[in-house]
């Protein structure tokens, strides 16, 4: 296989340029960030990567120990970038962390104490594109991952979205999923959103729970969450503790168990719109039994978490 181009654009004025990857035949996986000026670029031959696997892209060095890394994995739909990020790393990297999290809807963030790696995953269309800095890399890192657009030109991305609502309230949902709304007391709204095999089977769920406290003043949060969680009681799934689960905009539980002795994995948050009080449910396969519906459920879950707004 050719390797990947690497093209450095100059930014008039700037001490940076743009770095422009184009490997062979792989429109997908291209990219292009801004960087300083002046680093080695290493390439090798490009092998376009496996399902649920990196392939390396380029390298840039400035000095021993100071080298930025470029990988990219590919999916047909939009996948949770820090969930993927800690799959590809391992339990006993991700452990060590000192920094995980998001900066927005598009990259992943995980860090190790320096002089360690930092790592960045960057959602770019129908890709997600991998950094890994050592050393002074470190500093340019989040510039990079900030700037990265996809050169593809198959642009929106693979899975489109569309608006859903519940209530007052409106967000993004995929367009593959069936929706569902459901009646409810006054001053709570509720839908449904399904994801089905094309054999027919259920392959993930989201509920979206809205209480409005303009209606029901003094009620308590908490008061509400014990009644929303009790709805998650059904027969066959049984669940593990919770464990707290960085998102996109604000912290999420995850839950690992089984329904009907398969795996899954449970996601909740609970978000304050305006008056609205809002918790938000998913279930979808475990790692071990639909890996790529695992990273998809997730990703629809912190969308549909992330762009909730009222009307208007």
């Amino acid at each position: 296989m050719a390797h990947c181009e690497v093209v450095m654009v100059p930014r008039r004025g700037r001490d940076t340029v743009e770095l422009r990857a184009a490997p062979a035949h792989e429109p997908l996986s291209s990219c292009a960030f801004e960087w300083p000026r002046a680093w080695r670029i290493h390439t090798t031959d490009w092998q376009p990567p496996a399902p649920l696997q990196v392939a390396h892209l380029f390298g840039l060095m400035a000095a021993p120990g100071d080298a930025l890394v470029v990988s990219v994995a590919r999916f047909g739909l939009e996948i949770d970038p820090l969930a993927f990020l800690k799959r590809s790393l391992g339990s006993a990297v991700v452990a060590e962390a000192t920094r995980v999290g998001y900066h927005g809807l598009t990259v992943a963030v995980l860090e190790l104490p320096s002089p360690g790696p930092a790592w960045r995953v960057v959602t770019s269309g129908p890709a997600v594109h991998l950094l890994e800095a050592r050393g002074v890399a470190r500093r340019y890192l989040d510039r990079a991952a900030s700037t990265l657009r996809s050169l593809s030109g198959f642009e929106p991305p693979a899975q489109p979205f569309v608006a859903a609502s519940v209530g007052p309230l409106r967000f993004q949902r995929p367009a593959a999923w069936t929706a569902q709304s459901e009646a409810a007391p006054h001053g709570h709204h509720r839908a449904h959103f399904r994801h089905h095999t094309s054999e027919g089977h259920l392959a993930a769920y989201l509920r979206i729970h809205a209480v409005d406290r303009r209606v029901h003043v003094g009620g308590l949060p908490a008061d509400f969450e014990a009644r929303n969680t009790q709805r998650l009681d059904v027969p066959g799934l049984v669940l593990g503790a919770p464990v707290e689960d960085p998102g996109p905009q604000g912290p999420t539980r995850r839950r690992e168990g089984l329904y009907l002795k398969r795996s899954v994995e449970t996601r909740h948050a609970v978000r304050q719109v305006g008056p609205m009080l809002v918790f938000a449910d998913a279930c979808f396969p475990g790692d071990d039994r639909a890996p790529v519906r695992r990273l998809n459920g997730r990703r629809c879950f912190d969308l549909a978490v992330s762009t909730l707004r009222l009307e208007g």
